[in-house]
């Protein structure tokens, strides 16, 4: 997936369903950031609060491949839909639970992730006028991939986290206050931002 495609995608989505209800996460986002990953983006992962995920469906129907329903495994719960804009597929992920490591987090769109965002440009029009699009914060990837065990993402994200660890501050204490997450998780991510981790703990071990 290309840069390019990605940015065409988006600047869609923001057409028709604005930039003030949802906010870009996943691999897309990380993209966006400039950090290099292992394989390029397989999707976009939009996620939105679920009374917003209504009229964004509606916003995007004319792109839409399926109808949102809500999706439950092992550690996921959301209500998911599906659609696909050129050459890029694109889900919509609604009311976001992850249940993992003896921790719950439940994604906060509104309130959290959309407050403590940043505004990545997009394109510009002829009449000088910029689409962006709202990123996710980074303390909420480093959350989310702690918890789903992706150390790939996790040494990425903590090593730029690590560049300004005080610009990251407020965002990560919000996503922690508002959270159930277990102790020592919580001192791993911390330690991961500080680079003070010391090794393996016992629920990294699969």
């Amino acid at each position: 997936m290309e840069t390019t495609s990605v940015h065409e995608a988006l600047s869609t989505i923001v057409r028709l369903a604005g930039n003030t209800s949802w906010v870009l996460g996943g691999s897309a986002a990380l993209l966006l950031r400039g950090l290099q990953l292992g394989a390029p983006p397989r999707d976009i992962d939009l996620y939105c609060d679920d009374d917003a995920a209504s009229a964004i469906h509606d916003a995007l129907s004319g792109y839409a491949i399926d109808k949102p329903s809500f999706s439950e495994t092992d550690i996921y719960r959301s209500t998911l839909s599906h659609y696909r804009i050129g050459s890029i597929q694109v889900e919509l992920v609604g009311g976001f639970t992850v249940h993992a490591l003896g921790c719950c987090y439940q994604i906060n769109v509104k309130e959290v992730l959309l407050p403590y965002s940043e505004a990545m440009e997009l394109h510009e029009h002829m009449d000088g006028k910029l689409d962006y699009v709202r990123v996710v914060p980074l303390a909420h990837e480093l959350w989310f991939n702690t918890l789903r065990q992706r150390e790939d993402r996790v040494r990425v994200i903590a090593e730029e986290m690590r560049k300004q660890p005080l610009a990251h501050r407020l965002a990560l204490e919000a996503i922690e206050a508002g959270n159930d997450f277990a102790e020592d998780v919580v001192i791993d991510v911390h330690e991961r931002i500080t680079g003070s981790q010391k090794g393996e703990r016992p629920w990294m071990r699969k």
